[in-house]
């Protein structure tokens, strides 16, 4: 049997070229109508949730019975449904300007919001959006001392991943961008058959209820959706299989790989495509 000549590990799951991943801010009732969306046109988001401004009723929240004015956020008991499929972060518990606190009350308000959105949602919360893009190494330091995984700055990267620094993570660009458009940018990329990357862009529902402009949503963000060349995914997704990427033990004489994560991760042997299955040892001849 013969071994292949080049062992490659693709950047994403089924050797797919871009990446896109999204995420919104803040645990408004208008998330609701971005998960429907996304839930039918096959694409994932994560949201970053301040635990301290949802309600506490323990029904989803009717936007009719808010005083006028009043911001509806999303009821408690409402997240973990509403949410399935997609990723809950952290966003602290009630939005401050982290660089103006000490750090026992940035510690305060990450551990505390995360406490609460894990038990919401039932699993580990690892990632994070810092309130009003507000972040020094300092908050980093903190952060990577809570085991936080990756924080989402307002910060824009045509190259936005792999961060040189995770918990200073900039995206693609924001939902509104201009010069060009969001659209304009990731058909550029997309039409580019030599690009490979991510395309991450973020933003809030209240920004189209504000502008009356709920069919800017989808003149935005469904021209993204569809695609085969794309995977959709979380942020932590993303993060995670670019460690288990990078874990993965190819045999010094090509003959065999060793997946020691806990996530399939796919190789291409010659012109053979491969996804390894977690703990998994496979033969690479033909």
């Amino acid at each position: 049997m013969n071994i292949p000549s080049r062992i490659e590990i693709p950047r994403f799951p089924g050797n797919k070229r871009i990446a896109v991943t999204t995420s919104f801010d803040d645990g408004h009732t208008f998330d609701r109508r971005i998960v429907a969306a996304f839930n039918a046109w096959g694409m994932k988001a994560t949201f970053n949730l301040n635990s301290g401004n949802l309600r506490h009723t323990g029904k989803p929240t009717v936007e009719g019975d808010l005083k006028p004015g009043e911001r509806a956020y999303l009821d408690a008991s409402e997240i973990a449904e509403l949410y399935r499929g997609h990723e809950v972060a952290i966003h602290t518990v009630t939005h401050p300007w982290l660089d103006r606190l000490d750090p026992s009350q940035i510690v305060d308000e990450v551990q505390q919001d995360r406490k609460a959105l894990e038990d919401l949602v039932g699993y580990p919360v690892r990632g994070m959006a810092y309130p009003f893009g507000s972040f020094n190494p300092q908050i980093c330091a903190l952060l990577r001392g809570l085991g936080v995984v990756y924080s989402r700055t307002c910060v824009n990267a045509e190259n936005c991943f792999p961060p040189a620094e995770p918990l200073a993570w900039a995206s693609t660009a924001h939902q509104y961008a201009t010069g060009p458009t969001v659209p304009e940018r990731f058909q550029a990329l997309l039409g580019n058959p030599r690009y490979s990357g991510v395309f991450y862009i973020w933003g809030h529902g209240f920004e189209f209820h504000d502008r009356n402009d709920w069919a800017g949503f989808e003149r935005i963000y469904k021209p993204l959706s569809g695609h085969e060349e794309v995977w959709y995914c979380t942020n932590i997704e993303l993060f995670d299989y670019e460690a288990a990427r990078q874990r993965l033990v190819l045999a010094a004489n090509r003959a065999s790989a060793y997946n020691p994560s806990g996530i399939p991760v796919w190789v291409k042997a010659g012109d053979r495509l491969l996804a390894i299955a977690p703990g998994q040892t496979v033969s690479l001849r033909y």
